[in-house]
């Protein structure tokens, strides 16, 4: 099986996160798995975006100002309608990614990413077809804060998933193992996974799921020969997070991951020992 590259937030060493621009250069790169974040507006849009609300340095508001990296309260994006989030430019670049190219960006809608991506890939004639790694950003304590609650948020992005025919070319996945229960529920033929930060959380969240998702995403300091066979017994993949330097993607593959989510696509791609 192929050892899987996964473009976090897309190229983001090229362009700034989750904007069309970073997931296109992650296409010409030769990804073909897009990881990207979801969250929803108050007219119930569904918006790729990692953070639940508008802030810098990525943002600057409708008047050009840019936005403090502690303002993010007042531009929670529940709150806020498409249309208003929109008028927000946020191409930004992130001091962590020096060599970010600034431009002018708004955080697209998950539809809109579907169709240009898939758009420009054929306009290339590049070979192949994108798969849209989705977590949808969700805390258990922030349900009518910063997303609706489980059923109603799965079924949004349930309906924009079936309603644009992309069912087999996505998965989900999550943190919060209440919203990827509660999408498996709705639609039970879709890919999911479970992301995790602290190994107790696989003992915990696993069993609460109600199922056996195709995919476990463990942070990379979690990895270990014992998780991977002790998942791979249970015939669940693992794909860690975020994997940057260039021996961790060794090791990663090693440890017997299927493959890494990457800030640098660019870099794993040229490590022949991760093609082989």
């Amino acid at each position: 099986m192929t050892f899987e590259i996964q473009a976090h937030r897309g190229a983001r060493s090229f362009f700034p996160e989750n904007t069309l621009q970073a997931f296109c250069k992650a296409a010409d790169l030769g990804v073909r798995v897009l990881e990207l974040d979801l969250v929803v507006s108050k007219d119930h849009e569904i918006v790729v975006s990692h953070d639940p609300w508008l802030s810098g340095p990525l943002c600057h508001d409708p008047a050009g100002r840019p936005l403090a990296a502690d303002e993010g309260m007042s531009h929670r994006i529940y709150d806020m309608t498409y249309a208003d989030i929109s008028a927000f430019d946020c191409g930004g670049r992130h001091p962590s990614f020096p060599l970010q190219q600034r431009i002018s960006a708004y955080k697209p809608l998950l539809s809109t990413v579907f169709r240009e991506v898939d758009s420009y890939m054929a306009s290339r004639g590049m070979e192949g077809r994108m798969v849209y790694n989705l977590e949808l950003k969700s805390w258990p304590d922030k349900d009518g804060v910063f997303h609706p609650e489980p059923d109603s948020y799965a079924a949004l992005v349930l309906r924009i998933v079936e309603d644009t025919a992309r069912s087999g070319q996505v998965r989900l996945q999550s943190f919060d193992h209440r919203l990827v229960r509660a999408a498996w529920k709705q639609n039970p033929k879709l890919c999911y996974g479970l992301l995790i930060a602290e190994r107790e959380h696989i003992d915990r969240y696993l069993p609460e799921l109600g199922f056996l998702p195709r995919y476990l995403n463990p942070h990379l300091s979690l990895v270990d020969r014992e998780t991977a066979e002790y998942l791979h017994a249970k015939r669940i993949g693992m794909i860690p997070w975020t994997v940057n330097c260039p021996e961790d993607m060794v090791r990663m593959k090693q440890l017997g991951a299927e493959g890494i989510i990457t800030d640098y696509p660019e870099v794993a791609l040229t490590l022949s020992s991760l093609q082989d």
